[in-house]
This record gives C-alpha cells, structure tokens and sequence, in this order.
C-alpha cells in the first residue's frame, strides 16, 4: 500500500457517501424524541404542549423526504398554540419560518393530522413568515 492509498476511501465507503438516507417520522418534544412514533403518541404530545407547562414545545419532522414541508412544530400555552411549518433544507423556501399564531387545540390537532396522513399542509402560505 502506498502512501496515498492510505487516504483513499474504499469502494464500499464512497457508496455509502452517495446513498440517499431513509425517509423517517420524527417527534421531539419535553419528553425527548420518538423515531418513527405512532399517531396517538402525536395526538398526546399536541394535547401535552398546551396543557402542560407554560412554552411546551412539539415538534413533528418527515425527514429526507422531499416535502414542500419538512417539519410542523407548536409552542403551546393556556390552550392555544403557535404553530409553525418549516420548509426542508435546500428547497426554495428554506430558511422561511410559516407562522399561524392564536391556533385552537382542534386546530391545531388537524394540522398536525393532516400533515402525518397527507404529509401535507394546508394553506401555509397564507400565514405569516419569518426568516430564520
């Protein structure tokens, strides 16, 4: 072995550098994160980040997916939410922060539905933006 071979990656090693990762469901919240969680673990973290603690925090990202939304989150507080969708990295609208605030628990429960069945959500672009 010569000396540049010693800083050559291996065949084996470039493939994995170019293999696209998994899509995968991600919830993260004062509780920690779940991988891959189930819908009444979302349902009970929604619920969880307004009637917990003041500025409970959720949020639920589809990762490597190639959304027009990658992440939805909420900050809840004394029965409303903020919520918030988030465009994934490298799209046209990354860096872009979609706003709805003064959002009702049902409301808020039906985003967040709709986005784990329909991996979509509904008129964000009327909502406020700001910019990370």
């Amino acid at each position: 072995m010569g000396f540049f071979d010693f800083f050559r990656k291996d065949k084996n090693q470039r493939q994995e550098d170019t293999v696209p990762a998994e899509k995968y469901w991600l919830l993260a919240g004062g509780d920690g994160e779940i991988v891959e969680p189930d819908w009444p673990q979302v349902e009970q973290a929604v619920k969880t980040a307004a009637d917990g603690s003041a500025g409970e925090f959720i949020c639920l990202s589809c990762l490597n997916s190639d959304l027009e939304i990658e992440s939805l989150q909420a900050l809840g507080e004394d029965g409303l939410y903020r919520v918030e969708a988030l465009p994934p990295e490298g799209s046209d609208d990354y860096g872009k922060i979609y706003v709805n605030d003064g959002v009702v628990y049902a409301d808020a429960l039906a985003f967040f539905k709709e986005f784990w069945e329909e991996k979509r959500v509904v008129g964000f672009r009327s909502w406020h933006t700001r910019k990370l």
